[in-house]
């Protein structure tokens, strides 16, 4: 079968089957010609052109039935001009990919232009007096965002910053160095002079800004601590001073109160012996000496040896003036929690003696995990009217309550008190 007899529809397919060799061949062309890379290149290009065309121009004129060109090719058998086709198309594949890799492989014009537009940071090479020379597509949109047209002159723009002359969606952060807020992220700016060229450098600072801020926030918050602790350092030598005044007046007044007790015991005693008044001279002597040495009070520290000396010597004091003191346990080992029970039991004995003139007290001592447990139980003669928190039980109530403890007061079969507060604490306070 010729091309001549062809019916109209297999002559369409043909045609437009050519016509897309041919659009394939133009846009070869166009690369070629774009590229500027070798001239054998664009030789190349417009001889598949011409081959193209030729097939289409013999097409074309079968199909209107004026026959120029294609008169000695009406009798040309149909299968050869199919594999003139796909000889056309397998040439144009091979010279588009021994072009594209070419083109790959060498820098082209576009080149340098493509690959600065692909950086995630702004750039701009300009002359001497602003006028840019080469800009990517990141520095041109920070430009229109800050000053709302496209990068026409860098040192203009330089003005425009120093004037404040920018839109209102942006914001400049510093100066020194200049850092802006535009599209949504921070920018730092800088310029570099070399020889005959300005370079304008645009630094995505987003995530250090951020964290640029919170270590000046932390440093304000450091600052704030200083001014603090300065000032309470002011106040330390005036809040020592007290502290240790205070001390004193409550040691002396545990001592002298002690000494009244005593003496009280003393003179309601139905025998009196030489050696029940040396032990009230002593403890009276022992008052005075501690008047006349408060500096040393001032100074004393209550550390765990004194504390368990002054805890012996409360005992061995009651046992002189003729009350008993039974223990049970261990006493604490924290200086705090053995501080906490001296105190506790000076007030119990002195409340024993004074107001149920006990003869016997028992401690009883119990240490947890967590808690340390006190029951302190005299024989005394019980009250008649309901007891009242006042005097040495208001102030053991106080106490523990403050350290977080608990104060129960039972009466049957004898006056107890039943104690528990937290073990290790800060007594001091």
């Amino acid at each position: 079968m010729t091309l001549f007899n062809l019916s109209i529809y297999n002559l369409a397919a043909l045609f437009i089957f050519n016509t897309l060799v041919l659009v394939a061949s133009v846009k070869i062309v166009v690369d070629t010609a774009n590229s500027k890379l070798h001239a054998q290149y664009f030789v190349h290009s417009i001889f598949i052109f011409s081959l193209s065309f030729f097939s289409m121009q013999i097409l074309a004129e079968i199909g209107t039935g004026r026959l120029y060109i294609a008169k000695p090719m009406v009798d040309l058998p149909v299968y050869l001009f199919i594999i003139y086709d796909l000889f056309l198309c397998v040439l144009e594949i091979i010279f588009a990919i021994s072009f594209i890799k070419t083109k790959n492989s060498v820098i082209g014009k576009n080149s340098i232009k493509e690959s600065m537009d692909n950086l995630p940071d702004g750039i701009c090479f300009s002359k001497l007096d602003g006028t840019p020379i080469l800009v990517n597509r990141v520095m041109q949109d920070i430009s229109y965002a800050v000053f709302g047209n496209m990068l026409v002159n860098d040192i203009v723009c330089a003005e425009d910053i120093k004037n404040n002359n920018i839109k209102k969606d942006a914001r400049i952060l510093q100066k020194d160095p200049l850092v802006i807020e535009a599209l949504g992220d921070i920018w730092q700016i800088q310029i570099v002079l070399h020889e005959n060229v300005r370079e304008t450098l645009a630094y995505k600072i987003t995530l250090e800004w951020g964290l640029y801020q919170e270590i000046e926030e932390k440093n304000r918050q450091i600052e704030k601590i200083n001014r603090s602790l300065k000032e309470y350092q002011k106040n330390v030598a005036e809040y020592t001073r007290q502290k240790e005044i205070l001390q004193a007046k409550v040691k002396i007044h545990d001592k002298i109160g002690q000494s009244l007790i005593y003496f009280k015991r003393y003179l309601d005693m139905d025998k009196k012996t030489k050696e029940d008044r040396d032990k009230l001279i002593n403890l009276w002597m022992e008052s005075l000496v501690m008047l006349n040495e408060k500096e040393n009070f001032l100074s004393e520290n209550d550390d765990s040896s004194k504390n368990e000396a002054k805890f012996e010597k409360l005992i061995s004091t009651a046992k002189d003036i003729g009350v008993a003191v039974h223990l049970d346990g261990e006493i604490p080992r924290d200086e705090g929690d053995l501080n906490l029970l001296v105190d506790i039991v000076h007030e119990a004995l002195n409340n024993a003696i004074r107001h149920g003139q006990a003869k016997n007290i028992w401690i009883t001592l119990q240490e947890g995990d967590l808690n340390i447990h006190c029951k302190i139980r005299n024989d005394g003669i019980l009250s008649k009217e309901p007891i009242k928190e006042k005097g040495g039980l208001k102030n053991i109530h106080q106490r523990i309550k403050s350290f977080g403890g608990k104060m129960n007061i039972e009466l049957n079969p004898q006056f107890t008190l039943d104690l528990s507060w937290p073990k290790g604490g800060n007594y001091d306070l």
